[in-house]
């Protein structure tokens, strides 16, 4: 019994020890095992995925914020800045930065007159939020000077290019403005949005564990705009936008246009348009959607007795008729059909270039009888019409020439007189532009060189010109339209010490209510070139709607030249050439020597008759296209 008890002692003890080390060796497995967890872990975070983990710890105390670039600035032909960027601060807040809200919100709302709702709302979204962009110096200063007082957090200023038009109203129509997240909008502005905008930079703003901000850094400078250099005048600019506010303001017309041009070159020198609007306010709204209206190159209208000047050109060119032949006017009036055409006189015997100066309508029909309705339209089409210039600004329509298969009988008689066709007050600068240069069609430009930001400059070249008449016909139409203006419906528009030639135009727009061409409602216009010895300037202007008994062309919209011509040439260099005292014929003056013995010269024209046989006068509204009119019998006002 004593050997099996002290044997079982000496067995208890070693089943013990047994015990404690399976315990030990379980419990440095497991020591093991976490330990070696453990190091995974930190070598994956350290590690493998060390750049992420030091990416978010370091996004909890850096921002990156875009730096716009410097728009390129629009300069006039002889460097008059007409848009620049200034730069001014705009304010910014990350709202995860702002220690106070509420004070921070009160201190937004009075510096930058704000409403404080407004300010809240900002403060309460995540990630970065534009407070003001463009601010003045004022707001800048006074949030600047509450930040130090205050100690606010999470505020930013940031130095942005303000887009400012020095000028204010002056090319508006040409320039466009600039929308608040910098986008063109309208005009150059937005034809040219890419160049001028250049290419944004990166700014990296660091901040410490309190929320403040102790470092600011540019990692990507950005890379200002290119600049536009115009062919417009600034100077001819302004007297045009000045002519044309006058002739608003002295006719009562709702719209009108004037377009001003280098013949040869194609240069656009003025361009203004009313209504009209400062792009320092920025547009807002459609009721703001007329005065942004581009008129030069998005309206259309009926030309009216200025396209006369196609049809006498195109019978001219084919040999079909000459300055001195004598047509017979018929005693004002031709029936096309049914319809019934007059004349604003009774004319009988007239050359060629009297139906021209007095604007007869009987005598153009007739020309345009003879050249048919492929030649006529051929030659419509080759001075411009029925397609876009193509000059560098957005917008432009295409007006409106229908193919000749589609004319009907009486269609020949409208559009030898500019019925039936569409044109817009850029379109009929180009066409006059051929009788001034010599028979050449001319492609309009506005922008005349790009400089980069490297200061290299890119001149920008003419397109090629299209020859539509000959040298000869065009020398003739000069000299025919300066019977206009010497003798003629256009004798407002003679220029003291310059040689002017040019048409006028009076066009009756459609009545909405009777479908019909209006006895009441009409587009005055005149077009001309100067001086006629060597054409530098052509002009046409427009008048929509001029209210009273005073609407013809040759009463409200030919005043408007002398003046604005004289400066514009002026300005161009070209000097007066003729004596001063040399004048057109007055009313009633027994000067023909070589003209209107028998002819008198048409003085106060009397209220045009409307003849009530309208058939196919289809048009629902005066914005109708004036392409689809079926030619209503009407008189067509010659002047």
């Amino acid at each position: 019994m004593d050997v099996i008890r002290r044997a079982a002692e000496i067995h208890l003890p070693r089943c013990g020890e047994r015990s404690r080390r399976r315990r030990l060796l379980f419990l440095l497995l497991v020591s093991v095992a976490w330990m070696g967890l453990l190091l995974y872990r930190l070598w994956d975070f350290q590690i493998l995925r060390g750049e992420e983990f030091s990416g978010r710890a370091a996004s909890q105390h850096v921002e990156e914020i875009e730096i716009r670039a410097e728009r390129g600035a629009i300069y006039d032909r002889r460097g008059v800045e007409l848009a620049l960027s200034p730069f001014v601060d705009s304010i910014a807040v990350f709202p995860d930065k702002v220690r106070d809200k509420a004070l921070t919100a009160e201190a937004l709302s009075s510096s930058l007159n704000l409403p404080l709702g407004q300010v809240r709302e900002l403060l309460d979204k995540r990630g970065f939020q534009w407070i003001k962009r463009f601010t003045e110096p004022a707001e800048a200063n006074k949030l600047r000077e509450l930040e130090a007082s205050l100690r606010l957090t999470g505020l930013h200023f940031e130095k942005e290019g303000k887009r400012y038009y020095p000028k204010g109203f002056v090319a508006s129509h040409v320039l466009g403005y600039v929308g608040i997240d910098h986008n063109g909008q309208g005009g150059l502005e937005q034809k040219f949005d890419r160049l001028l905008t250049g290419q944004a930079g990166v700014r990296r703003v660091h901040f410490d564990a309190l929320r403040r901000q102790y470092e600011s850094s540019v990692v990507q400078a950005p890379v200002a705009g290119s600049s536009l250099f115009l062919t417009i005048d600034e100077s001819i600019q302004t007297v045009a936008e000045t002519s044309l506010a006058n002739a608003i303001a002295d006719t009562g017309a709702k719209a009108g246009s004037i377009v001003m041009m280098d013949p040869v070159k194609g240069d656009v020198l003025a361009m203004a348009n009313w209504p009209t609007f400062d792009p320092n306010d920025r547009p807002r709204g459609s009721g703001d959607l007329a005065a942004r209206q581009n008129y030069a190159i998005s309206h259309l209208y009926e030309p009216g007795s200025t396209f006369k000047m196609v049809t006498v050109a195109a019978a001219l060119e084919e040999g079909l008729t000459s300055p001195s032949e004598v047509i017979d006017c018929q005693n004002g009036a031709i029936y096309i059909g049914r319809r019934r055409i007059r004349d604003h006189k009774p004319y009988g015997m007239l050359t060629v270039t009297e139906v021209i100066a007095n604007s007869s309508n009987v005598g153009a029909i007739k020309l345009g009888m003879r050249l048919g309705a492929e030649r006529l339209h051929g030659y419509v089409r080759r001075f411009g019409f029925g397609m876009p210039t193509g000059v560098e600004l957005p917008g432009e329509i295409d007006g409106l020439v229908r193919p000749a298969k589609v004319w009907r009988d009486g269609s020949v008689a409208s559009i030898s007189i500019g019925q039936e066709v569409g044109v817009t007050p850029l379109q009929m600068a180009q066409a006059f532009s051929v009788a001034a240069n010599g028979g050449y069609l001319v492609k309009p430009r506005i922008v005349e060189s790009v400089r980069r930001p490297s200061g290299e400059v890119e001149q920008v070249e003419a397109s090629p010109r299209t020859r539509v008449i000959s040298a000869e016909t065009a020398a003739k139409l000069r000299a025919m339209m300066e019977q206009t203006v010497l003798h003629g419906t256009a004798r407002s528009a003679h220029t003291p010490g310059y040689r002017v030639a040019g048409k006028t135009g009076t066009a009756q727009l459609i009545d909405p209510e009777t479908r019909a061409y209006s006895s009441e409602h009409y587009i005055a216009s005149f077009a001309a070139l100067a001086p006629l010895n060597d054409p530098s300037i052509v002009t046409v202007i427009v008048l929509d709607s001029p209210r009273g008994r005073m609407y013809y062309g040759g009463q409200v919209a030919a005043p408007v030249f002398p003046k604005l011509a004289s400066q514009a040439l002026r300005f161009r260099d070209v000097p007066p050439t003729e004596p001063t005292g040399a004048g057109p014929d007055k009313p009633g003056a027994a000067t023909r020597e070589a003209f209107y013995a028998e002819t008198p010269i048409y003085d106060e024209p009397s209220e045009p008759e409307v003849l009530a046989d309208r058939d196919g006068a289809i048009l629902v509204s005066g914005e109708a296209p004036p392409g689809a009119v079926a030619g209503g019998e009407s008189a067509e006002p010659a002047a």
